[in-house]
């Protein structure tokens, strides 16, 4: 029985989605993935603010002002592997060449993860003013804009996609009786 193309991709999709996670949760992945490249963000943002604020220090997952008045603490979740991780198995299982799929996924985990600096600087900033209007970007605002960026990522990537698809020439030739 031939599947429809929907339930295919939602399988694919869920099988990648798990595996991804999967891979994720394990100690290794979090010694090895996370917890640098967590460490890199906090160290690339320290490196951005730098230029024009010097009183921004990195350590470890720590993102502080050298005062003291205000940091924040990058952990799980606040690194956008997660989103990054639904998107890859969004474009990847999308109908499609691979090749499109592989460029889809880095062009998109590229993009969130700049919008992503951008909301860890926001957030330290505002770490030093009210409390209440820190937790309200930290826990609604920026996760929802996280969230909706990977949404509008996938759909311009779905677009890109079938217009590179579209503009290939045909894979299949089968000659000129086949014409009609």
């Amino acid at each position: 029985m031939l599947k429809s193309p929907a339930v295919r991709y939602l399988g694919l999709f869920l099988l990648l989605t798990v595996a991804l996670f999967s891979v994720l949760a394990t100690p290794w992945a979090e010694r090895l993935f996370t917890a640098p490249f967590t460490r890199g963000l906090v160290d690339v943002c320290a490196a951005l603010t730098g230029m024009a604020d010097h009183r921004v220090r990195a350590a470890g997952d720590v993102l502080s002002f050298a005062d003291g008045r205000g940091a924040v603490q990058v952990l799980a979740g606040c690194n956008a592997v997660e989103v990054c991780a639904l998107l890859t198995a969004a474009i990847i299982a999308f109908p499609g060449k691979l090749k499109y799929g592989l460029i889809g996924a880095a062009a998109g985990v590229a993009a969130l993860q700049t919008v992503n600096l951008l909301r860890i600087i926001s957030l330290l900033y505002l770490s030093r003013g009210s409390q209440e209007v820190f937790e309200f970007f930290h826990n609604y605002l920026w996760d929802a804009l996280i969230g909706l960026e990977g949404l509008l990522v996938f759909f311009f990537w779905t677009r890109w996609q079938a217009r590179q698809t579209a503009a290939s020439p045909p894979t299949d030739v089968s000659g000129p009786e086949a014409t009609a």
